[in-house]
């Protein structure tokens, strides 16, 4: 690579001679999908990235350590990255160029391109393992007894239908190295053997993703809620729905890698990598929910105090002037449940559970008494006032 980023070859690089003549080559497009591919996933990686945060940022807030399923999605997330990142660099490599419009330059470095294809390919699948692994995780802390087990079907063997796919990758060829590098002597599998079963693969994911989707239905639909409040957590806990989805149009994408144009598989990157950001979003989803809920529920009770205030406010002054004594006191929540860092935000989920140390009651007493007279008693005036 020169200073200025250009790529230049060795001196005796072969050129490959084009089949196609010049009047067939006006015929085929040519357009250049790389930068499409860059923005798309650069713009998909943030976007997950900001719903990550909010989800560590909430846990934070509410006291909650991490638990398994948040260094799960964080390493998903990593490999996302890593793999946005082999991406962008593979477009340097001449990567979303139709290959008669591939660079004479560019071609010296088919072998490198190959490479960190296939090295993308396997954070893709990665990512998407790990993304999902995590929201099962979080279901694992709200399930019990035959949903649970189902659950860990769903981890077990969804790791292994799509680990499968990303190790076939790499021993697809005798030797290793001819997966990445055509030119050398060897063997490699039936291209079609191995579309065949990244469809299964892709598909059974898919399908997976939308069985954890409606998990939590009933999951929630027993709890002891309001249904406007069942609604909205199973709604916020199903949208790994849309993940499911991503997977779906992903997996109609695959047959294009029998296609003998590179051009051809920039679509399953993009929706490969929205595969894993979408469920990295869907599973910090259920966790901003509470954020949501919370801050609603303070705002809702700082204006209701504000008005009971106002309303109170000529009553104390007359009561004042009378001697009197306000006096106000909180109720604080000792539930000891709501220490443990094995059931922190994910149970909250499904209640409405306060954080350890928050007044969730205020009540004020208000007492009024008199000075002794000759023949007169005392009296005391009791008030209860909720805020």
């Amino acid at each position: 690579m020169t200073e200025n980023g250009s790529y230049t070859g060795p001196a005796d690089a072969p050129v490959p001679v084009s089949p196609w003549t010049p009047e067939q080559l006006a015929l085929l497009p040519h357009d250049n999908a790389g930068m499409r591919l860059v923005v798309s996933i650069w713009v998909l990686n943030f976007l997950a990235l900001a719903f990550l945060l909010a989800r560590v940022y909430c846990k934070f807030l509410r006291h909650r350590g991490l638990w398994w399923d948040d260094g799960v999605l964080i390493a998903a997330y990593v490999c996302s990255t890593i793999e946005t990142a082999l991406l962008s660099y593979s477009v340097k490599l001449g990567y979303g160029y139709h290959i008669w419009d591939m660079p004479p330059e560019l071609f010296p470095y088919v072998v490198d391109l190959l490479k960190v294809i296939n090295l993308a390919g396997t954070f893709s699948l990665t990512a998407a393992i790990w993304s999902k692994t995590s929201f099962a995780l979080t279901l694992l802390r709200l399930t019990q007894g035959w949903l649970k087990l189902v659950v860990w079907f769903i981890i077990i063997s969804m790791n292994i239908a799509m680990g499968l796919s990303a190790l076939f990758v790499w021993v697809q060829c005798t030797p290793i190295e001819k997966s990445w590098n055509p030119f050398i002597d060897g063997t490699c599998w039936p291209p079609y053997v191995l579309v065949h079963y990244n469809i299964f693969s892709a598909a059974y994911s898919a399908a997976m993703d939308i069985s954890l989707a409606l998990l939590p239905w009933k999951l929630i639909w027993g709890l002891q809620m309001k249904r406007q409040e069942k609604i909205g957590v199973a709604f916020a806990m199903s949208c790994g729905v849309f993940a499911g989805i991503t997977a779906i149009i992903k997996t109609t994408k695959i047959p294009a890698m029998l296609s003998q144009d590179p051009y051809d598989g920039v679509d399953l990157f993009i929706w490969g990598n929205a595969e894993s950001c979408v469920t990295i979003i869907a599973a910090s989803v259920p966790i901003l929910r509470v954020l949501i809920r919370d801050v609603k529920t303070s705002y809702r009770n700082y204006y209701v105090s504000e008005q009971n205030d106002n309303n109170t406010a000529p009553n104390r002054s007359r009561t004042r002037g009378q001697n009197s004594v306000v006096v106000t006191a909180g109720r604080r929540s000792h539930n000891p449940s709501t220490n443990k860092l094995d059931d922190g935000s994910e149970k909250s989920i499904l209640d409405g559970r306060a954080s350890p140390g928050k007044i969730v009651r205020r009540n004020e007493i208000v007492v009024e008494y008199q000075d002794r007279k000759d023949g007169e008693s005392v009296e005391y005036e009791l008030g209860h006032i909720p805020a």
